[in-house]
C-alpha cells in the first residue's frame, strides 16, 4: 500500500510540474518563483502540447490501480483527473477563442495580476520579471490571432463583452507605464529596476497592447449581437461543457433555472418578514429609508475600505468559537485599481503564497460609491475574507504535507466548493452574530437572491435565449444595485457557467451539514464540521461527497 500511494504521489507531483509549465501564473500566485519569467502559450502548438499533457496524464490515471489508496492518494488522483478532464474540454470546444476577448479576465488584466502577486525583491527576481513582461508582446500577438481565428469560424464574443475589452485596454496604455501596476512587483527603493521595467512596458509591451487593441477594433463588427452560448455553433454542448468545468456536475440547464426560483421566492420570504419587523412595507422601501438616512453610503473611498477592514478584524477575532482551525494570519485589505474597477465585482480575494511570504488579500470595489449600499458590503466581506475564501484557501495550503496539486489544484478542478463555501459563510455569518443590524442582515438575504438569481441569468442567458436588459431587469427585481447588476451580467455573459458553482456548492455543502448533524444527534460538533470540511477543501462535488460519507 504505502508503494502505491507513492506512486500516486509521484504521479501527481509530475503532472503538476506539467500544468505549472502550462500556467506559469499559478506558480506565482503560490510562490514558486522557478515560473516567474514565462507566461502561458496560447499559440496552436501550445494548444497542442497542453492536449498533450492532460491526455498523457488520462492514461496514466487509467492504467492506475487507485482501489485501498489513502485518503490524500485518493483525493489528490481525483483532482487530477478532474483538471485533467476539464481542460480537455477547453481544448476540445476551443474556449480559448472566448478567453482571447475577455473584460473579466482576458490579456487586459495581465499586468493587474502582474502588479498584485508577482514579487521582485531581489537582483534575480527583477531579471525574472523582466523577462516576463518582454514575453508580453509575443502572448498578446498569439491572443489576437486565436481572437481572429475564433471570428472567422463564428465562435466570438457578444459586442458589449468586446467593447467592455476594448475600454479597459484603452484606459491602459492611456496612463503613463510608471503609473501602473506593471511597476508593482519591482520595491520602490529600487528606482533602477522600477526604470528598466518602464522601458519594457513603454517600448515593447505598450505597441503590442496597441496592436491588440486593432485586433479587438476588427473584430468589433464581428461581433455577436446575441448574448448566449445557445446561438453559437455547437453552443449547447459548449454551454454544458463549461456547466461541468465549473460545478463539477452534470447539470440540466433548465433544471437549474427552476431550482434557482424556488430557492429565491424562499430569500425574497425573509427578506419581506425583515421588511415588516423594520416597519415597512417592502425591502425596498426600507432599503430607501436606510439610504436617505445618509448611513448607507459612504462619502470616500477610505472610509469605505475602512470600513472593511474593521469586518474584516471582528470576523478574525471571532471565528475561534466557530473553528477548530484558523488560518496562520489574517488577510490583507486593499482597493481595486480604478483603471480596472469600472468592469470588476463588488470585490474578490487573491490568495497568499503557500510559503506565507505574500498575504492573501481581499479586493474592495470602491467605483460608483453613490451606488454602492454599505448594507451590502458586510456580506461580501464575509464571503471574500473571513470565514469564507480567506479561511478556505489558507487552511488547504497550509496542509504542508500534501501534494502540492491537492495544495494548490483543487481550484482548477472546479469552483463549486470554494463558491459554495463563500455563500455558505455568508450564512454561517449571521450565525456567529457578525452582522450588526437588521439592514446587514438584509444585505446578506439580498447577497443570497443575488446568488439565486445567477441560476436564472446564466440560464436564462445561455440556454433559454433571454437577453440583457431582461436579466438585468432580474437582477434588480432579486435586490442587486443597478451598478452591480450591470457589471454582474455582463459577466456572467463572458464567464457562462461559472456562476452556477455558487449556489449548486452551497446546497451541497447544507445537505451535508443537515446529514451529519442528524447522524450524529447530541455529539455533533459544528466546529468539527467545518474543519473536516475544510480539510477536504477544493475537491470535485462527487470526490467530496464520497469522503464526507
Amino acid at each position: 500500500m504505502q508503494d502505491a500511494n507513492a506512486s500516486a504521489r509521484a504521479l501527481a507531483d509530475r503532472y503538476w510540474e506539467e500544468l505549472l509549465g502550462l500556467e506559469p501564473l499559478i506558480g506565482t500566485m503560490i510562490g514558486d518563483e522557478r515560473f516567474d519569467d514565462r507566461l502561458p502559450d496560447p499559440s496552436e502548438e501550445g494548444l497542442a502540447h497542453r492536449a498533450d499533457v492532460h491526455r498523457s496524464a488520462l492514461s496514466e490515471l487509467e492504467a492506475f490501480d487507485r482501489s485501498g489508496l489513502g485518503e490524500t492518494e485518493r483525493t489528490t488522483l481525483a483532482t487530477m483527473e478532474a483538471i485533467a478532464r476539464r481542460d480537455l474540454a477547453t481544448v476540445d470546444h476551443r474556449l480559448d477563442r472566448f478567453g482571447a476577448v475577455n473584460h473579466f479576465f482576458g490579456p487586459g488584466q495581465l499586468l493587474a495580476d502582474l502588479g498584485s502577486l508577482q514579487r521582485a525583491a531581489t537582483p534575480e527576481g527583477v531579471e525574472r520579471y523582466l523577462e516576463r513582461l518582454r514575453r508580453i508582446p509575443r502572448f498578446l500577438d498569439e491572443t489576437g490571432r486565436v481572437a481572429e481565428d475564433g471570428a472567422r469560424v463564428g465562435q466570438t464574443m457578444p459586442g458589449l463583452v468586446v467593447d467592455r475589452t476594448i475600454g479597459q485596454v484603452e484606459r491602459l496604455i492611456a496612463m503613463s507605464p510608471a503609473e501602473t501596476p506593471g511597476v508593482a512587483p519591482i520595491p520602490e527603493a529600487d528606482a533602477a529596476g522600477r526604470e528598466r521595467a518602464v522601458e519594457v512596458l513603454r517600448d515593447e509591451v505598450w505597441p503590442a497592447y496597441q496592436r491588440y487593441l486593432e485586433v479587438l477594433r476588427s473584430y468589433r463588427p464581428l461581433a455577436t449581437d446575441t448574448i448566449g452560448r445557445y446561438a453559437l455553433p455547437n453552443g449547447d454542448a459548449i454551454y454544458a461543457a463549461e456547466i461541468l468545468g465549473f460545478t463539477t456536475l452534470v447539470l440540466d440547464p433548465k433544471e437549474v433555472h427552476e431550482i434557482g426560483v424556488r430557492d429565491l421566492a424562499g430569500i425574497q420570504e425573509e427578506r419581506m418578514a425583515i421588511a415588516t419587523a423594520l416597519g415597512f412595507p417592502d425591502p425596498e422601501r426600507a432599503e430607501a429609508a436606510h439610504t436617505a438616512s445618509g448611513k448607507n453610503l459612504a462619502a470616500t473611498r477610505e472610509e469605505l475600505v475602512e470600513l472593511v477592514r474593521g469586518q474584516v478584524q471582528r470576523s478574525w477575532d471571532a471565528a475561534r468559537r466557530w473553528f477548530g482551525r484558523v488560518p496562520t494570519e489574517n488577510c490583507e485589505v486593499r482597493e481595486i485599481e480604478p483603471f480596472r474597477e469600472k468592469d470588476m465585482a463588488g470585490a474578490f480575494y487573491q490568495p497568499g503564497t503557500g510559503d506565507g511570504g505574500r498575504k492573501g488579500i481581499y479586493f474592495v470595489n470602491c467605483y460608483d460609491l453613490p451606488n454602492r449600499p454599505l448594507h451590502h458590503i458586510a456580506t461580501m466581506t464575509y464571503h471574500e475574507a473571513n470565514p469564507g475564501h480567506h479561511f478556505q484557501i489558507s487552511i488547504e495550503q497550509e496542509f504542508t504535507d500534501r501534494p502540492a496539486l491537492r495544495r494548490f489544484g483543487g481550484i482548477f478542478a472546479g469552483s463549486s466548493f470554494a463558491e459554495g463555501w463563500g455563500l455558505y459563510s455568508e450564512r454561517l455569518a449571521d450565525e456567529m452574530g457578525l452582522f450588526l443590524d437588521e439592514y446587514e442582515r438584509m444585505g446578506m438575504l439580498e447577497a443570497q437572491a443575488w446568488r439565486a438569481c445567477r441560476l436564472i441569468v446564466d440560464t436564462g442567458i445561455h440556454a433559454l435565449q433571454w437577453d440583457r436588459d431582461r436579466s438585468i431587469a432580474q437582477m434588480v427585481a432579486g435586490g442587486v444595485p443597478p451598478v452591480d447588476a450591470a457589471i454582474e451580467v455582463d459577466r456572467y455573459i463572458a464567464m457562462p457557467g461559472q456562476a452556477l458553482a455558487y449556489k449548486i456548492g452551497q446546497f451541497e455543502i447544507e445537505k451535508w451539514r443537515a446529514a451529519a448533524a442528524a447522524k450524529q444527534g447530541d455529539a455533533f460538533s459544528l466546529p468539527a464540521f467545518h474543519d473536516r470540511l475544510l480539510e477536504l477543501g477544493s475537491l470535485p462535488l462527487p470526490a467530496l461527497q464520497a469522503e464526507m460519507a
